[in-house]
């Protein structure tokens, strides 16, 4: 039977709220992405009819989690989807989304075996996706020219993949964060993607007023794209950087202090429509075998 427990979502504190469908498998029955050399496994498995029934019922999937483990060693697996406020509000008779019990009842039908359900709002999940979807609203002069220029050169699969606007760091009337779209393949990086990330050029005489001075203190690499809430007012210098960056897994996108391997491009303008510009023709020169894919497009 699915237990919910209280984890302080309120039903109307958020446009979205991300929840989450675990289940423990003590006896390893089912066929992790990590075990399994018979085939996808779990994750894979269940990417593409998750996808279609969540989005029936209005809802979103996000990912599933298929190769971890609890510290006694017992595996787990579990789904995250995200449920818009007005089903988040429709109750069943039992007091879950009428859409997440259609979900978890899915789950339970295609895993029988498994019995210790646990269907709950994912607080963290839901919080970040409210802020990164603020950041996201308070730079779309700036995303949209680089999603706009860059999103038609990818491959690789990165294609399939949603750029993210990430918060890294919460302060007191300040957050911080990043936004990234993956790109291809890294011809010289192996299991790594070409990431482009775009932002504020973070000098810091450019952010000497509080709250955004504080940046200084939050441990990123010198220069590297940052997105601030507050924005700064007044001009900015914008740049964006393109470096090797690890698969987006479960995380929403690559941990700030993880610095690339290898080479690094990075640009900077003072108008946004000029940096993309910049960027995707200096692409096309850079890794020639995207140009064919835009020349199709």
């Amino acid at each position: 039977m699915a237990g919910r427990s209280d984890s302080g979502v309120g039903r109307d504190d958020y446009a979205w709220v991300v929840w989450r469908i675990k289940v423990d498998d003590p006896g390893r029955r089912v066929a992790s992405s990590e075990s399994s050399d018979q085939g996808p496994g779990l994750a894979e498995q269940m990417r593409q009819p998750m996808t279609e029934l969540a989005a029936s019922l209005g809802c979103v999937y996000l990912d599933c989690c298929d190769d971890d483990t609890y510290e006694n060693d017992v595996q787990y697996y579990a789904w995250w989807i995200r449920v818009p406020a007005a089903e988040h509000a429709r109750l069943a008779d039992h007091g879950l989304p009428v859409a997440v019990h259609r979900l978890h009842r899915y789950l339970a039908d295609q895993l029988p075996d498994l019995q210790h359900w646990e269907v709950a709002p994912d607080r963290d999940r839901t919080v970040d996706h409210a802020a990164s979807s603020a950041l996201r609203e308070d730079y779309e002069d700036l995303l949209a020219p680089f999603e706009c220029a860059l999103m038609p050169l990818r491959r690789d699969g990165a294609e399939k993949l949603d750029p993210r606007a990430t918060v890294w760091r919460w302060e007191k009337d300040l957050l911080v964060g990043s936004f990234d779209l993956w790109l291809c393949d890294d011809p010289v990086q192996p299991s790594s993607w070409l990431v482009a990330t775009v932002g504020l050029w973070t000098e810091p005489q450019l952010f000497d007023e509080e709250p955004a001075a504080r940046h200084g203190h939050f441990g990123f690499t010198p220069h590297q794209p940052l997105l601030f809430l507050p924005r700064p007012q007044g001009p900015s210098t914008f740049t964006a950087r393109i470096q090797s960056g690890a698969f987006p897994g479960r995380h929403a996108s690559r941990a700030p202090e993880i610095d690339a391997s290898g080479a690094a491009h990075q640009w900077t303008a003072n108008d946004p429509i000029v940096l993309a510009d910049r960027i995707a023709h200096d692409v096309r020169l850079l890794w020639p075998h995207l140009s064919g894919l835009a020349g199709g497009a």
